[in-house]
């Protein structure tokens, strides 16, 4: 599980080295599905960009954790922390919840 580079940032890559790079080096009957390709990841893109006020809320949550605006309701914290962390492994690692609950 990772915050950065983000899921946009990624497909944004990915798009220019499929644009930018590996578009010319393919032979032309490829050409086209590298377009399509490229395509795909900007759209992505666009909508994962949708993201960024989930990305806001965590960094305006970090910032009250150390601000000590928590402290008193570490329980409440936990709670919510360990349901972010959940939906994220659910991305990064499908399945993790069946593991956690065999005992591995």
């Amino acid at each position: 599980m990772q915050d950065r580079p983000d899921a946009h940032e990624l497909l944004e890559a990915l798009e220019d080295y499929l644009r930018g790079e590996l578009l010319d080096a393919v032979p032309a009957e490829h050409r086209f599905g590298v377009r399509v390709a490229a395509n795909v990841c900007a759209i992505l893109a666009r909508e994962t960009a949708a993201l960024a006020p989930d990305r806001a809320r965590q960094s305006a949550l970090a910032a009250e954790i150390r601000g000590g605006e928590w402290d008193e309701r570490l329980l409440e914290l936990a709670a919510q922390l360990r349901e972010e962390v959940g939906a994220r492994l659910a991305i990064s690692h499908p399945g993790w919840d069946a593991v956690a609950d065999d005992g591995r």
